[in-house]
């Protein structure tokens, strides 16, 4: 078996048969799709299995609901595939996307991980594209490309033997961002593709369109670990960002809940101006 695709199904009657479609669509006959009913209220159990009798590539796990990292671990827990990649069930593919991702890996058997561009749709996060290039190691990865940027885990094919000790963190939000460290600390080779492939459908309703300040803390604290774990420092030419998306989430926390989470020299300060003049207005900080 070559690639297992997992998809962690929840209430998505609308949206899963397109999803279902865009992955069976990809060239690839040595791959598996693990569809993880996580406890779903609505048809999409029923949908699962008509598509597991309709498709022999399909497998359906039906489970008690967990959550998004829940429904993922059981589906790593299943997988066969040499390489493992996950498809947001509300989301979709273009055609042929890991047939040419996995063609790249053949030619190139160094590489432990490749991502390919992202097309977002609905609202007005931009589009991420990448250009065609190898990362001899995951430190020049993480700091060329601000990997904390884009840590989905949906625009990536993994070799599977990554997650052999990584799980995604059950309870928290944010799961990608903290899994990311645990994945780079095993140095993969990394790849990235110009090639557009995957159709990020922007939720309105979901926690980046809509923060409130107890996700915002989730976020930071994810951030708060990633710079832990990889080492970083504020002072770092070529890591600072990741510095200043943690005081700008600080900034955007203390407006909405008055709460000083970072312990830098003058953070309070800073954030304390910024609610009284420019901070008026602005949208808080997602990326």
């Amino acid at each position: 078996m070559i690639l297992s695709v997992i998809i962690p199904v929840y209430k998505v009657e609308q949206t899963l048969d397109r999803c279902v479609e865009s992955v069976l669509c990809q060239n690839v006959p040595d791959m598996e799709v693990i569809l993880v009913d996580d406890g779903s209220p609505d048809a999409c159990p029923q949908m699962c299995d008509a598509w597991a009798e309709k498709d022999s590539h399909i497998k359906v796990i039906h489970k008690q609901n967990g959550g998004l990292s829940d429904a993922r671990n059981a589906g790593v827990k299943e997988a066969c595939g040499e390489y493992i990649t996950f498809v947001d069930s509300d989301d979709y593919l273009n055609e042929g996307i890991y047939a040419s991702m996995l063609d790249n890996m053949s030619k190139m058997p160094c590489i432990d991980i490749i991502e390919f561009s992202i097309n977002c749709i609905g609202w007005d996060k931009i589009d991420i594209t990448y250009t065609n290039h190898l990362y001899s190691s995951a430190r020049e990865y993480w700091q060329k490309t601000r990997a904390w940027n884009h840590a989905y885990v949906w625009n990536k094919i993994y070799r599977k033997k990554l997650f052999e000790e990584v799980r995604f963190p059950v309870g928290k939000l944010y799961e990608d961002l903290w899994i990311l460290p645990e994945i780079l600390q095993q140095n993969p080779i990394v790849a990235t593709s110009s090639i557009v492939g995957y159709n990020y459908c922007a939720n309105v309703n979901g926690i980046s369109a809509v923060p409130d300040s107890e996700n915002l803390k989730q976020a930071l604290l994810a951030e708060q670990n990633l710079a832990k774990a990889m080492n970083v420092k504020w002072y770092s030419y070529k890591e600072w960002h990741l510095y200043l998306c943690m005081l700008y989430r600080q900034v955007d926390i203390y407006r909405m809940s008055g709460e000083i989470l970072l312990k830098w020299p003058f953070v309070r300060f800073i954030c304390w101006t910024h609610k009284k003049t420019k901070g008026r207005g602005r949208v808080p900080h997602t990326a």
